[in-house]
């Protein structure tokens, strides 16, 4: 069964550094920096398309609505991006991490409505979970693809309810798995050249 250690911990310094990064961003905007800043980070899809304003499609990856917002995604970051850390190189798992993200706003920003306002970091969580696939998929973790696809549910069952950006989550989803397996494939690769 798939356990993360303390040895998973050390190895995992992006992943607790992105989760360190989101709740100190969290708790600043939760009692410090006044609300319209908050608003001028969100992904609001017509400041993007009309008024040209891209930060947004990235800074929206590092805000969350509330506290079950956080717990759910910061929980899914630790027990993926603890577990990827040890196949990837550190520039490939961020790769992966933020081109997952990023391609979840950008199907956000096409498929919804010019009104529409997106942030947290599910697009990234899911894209680390797809990534995850590739590899239980390569390596045959029958215990670990349990856990993910536990996860994968609630995240499914969550995905709908309203008010949820599931274009994030599907998108961020196809993300992981396109990318997870193009950058492993590649590390592989060089694997068997030595």
């Amino acid at each position: 069964m798939f356990v993360l250690t303390a040895e998973n911990f050390k190895e995992a310094r992006i992943t607790l550094f992105l989760i360190s990064i989101n709740i100190i961003i969290f708790i600043s905007f939760s009692f410090a920096i006044e609300p319209a800043y908050f608003l001028l980070l969100a992904q609001i899809n017509d400041r993007v398309i009309n008024h040209y304003e891209l930060w947004r499609l990235i800074t929206a990856m590092f805000l969350h609505g509330d506290i079950l917002h956080i717990f759910s995604n910061m929980f899914g970051l630790l027990l993926f991006g603890a577990f990827l850390e040890t196949y990837f190189t550190k520039i490939s798992y961020l790769l992966v991490y933020f081109i997952s993200g990023l391609t979840g706003n950008i199907f956000s920003l096409i498929l919804l409505p010019l009104d529409t306002i997106s942030l947290g970091a599910s697009g990234c969580v899911f894209g680390l979970i797809g990534a995850a696939i590739i590899i239980i998929t390569i390596h045959k973790d029958k215990s670990l693809l349990i856990l993910g696809m536990v996860y994968v549910l609630f995240f499914i069952i969550s995905s709908f309810s309203p008010g949820i950006n599931y274009f994030a989550h599907i998108f961020g989803l196809l993300g992981g798995l396109f990318f997870g397996y193009l950058l492993r494939k590649k590390k592989q690769e060089k694997e068997y050249q030595y």
